[in-house]
């Protein structure tokens, strides 16, 4: 019987172990979504703009430019994130004062950026899948908020 349950343990831990390295490989491709544009950088960047104001609510925010803040210590292709909100999603989280945490990754960011070949990609969370973690109306909020992202960052990128 000890033997059993010394086997029992093992198994448990065992799988804890294999679980916790499936996770750690597989989450950073789930929650960091890459995509190549089919356009140029400022092209891109452009549509993102217009597309955003198509988005009841959605605004954008600011562009940080990387390559030009960085230039005292290198040069580098052109990079940029582009934050974005929607004041009546982050209205709707932030009404709980529980909720107030989240600003933390507040306002959304979309990185824009050129590969070193000149390939324009795009990058964003998987807000969806971070909104789930917390459950509640963060999950429902981070949800739609998801959606929207996703169709805006579709106009921009390679089918």
């Amino acid at each position: 019987m000890a033997t059993n349950a010394l086997l029992l343990v093992g198994g448990v831990l065992i799988g804890m172990v294999i679980m916790g390295m499936v996770v750690w490989f597989t989450m950073p491709s789930m929650m960091l979504i890459k995509q190549r544009s089919n356009r140029g950088y400022d092209e891109a960047l452009s549509i993102l703009g217009e597309s955003l104001q198509k988005k009841q609510d959605w605004r954008l925010l600011k562009i940080t430019d990387f390559q030009e803040s960085t230039a005292n210590y290198g040069a580098m292709e052109r990079v940029c994130s582009v934050n974005v909100g929607n004041l009546r999603y982050a209205s709707e989280i932030l009404n709980d004062d529980a909720n107030r945490g989240v600003t933390a990754f507040m306002p959304l960011a979309i990185g824009v950026y050129e590969d070193k070949k000149g390939q324009v990609f795009v990058s964003q969370l998987n807000i969806g899948l971070l909104g789930m973690m917390f459950g509640g109306t963060i999950a429902k909020v981070m949800k739609m908020a998801g959606k929207d992202i996703k169709e805006v960052v579709a106009s921009m990128v390679t089918k």
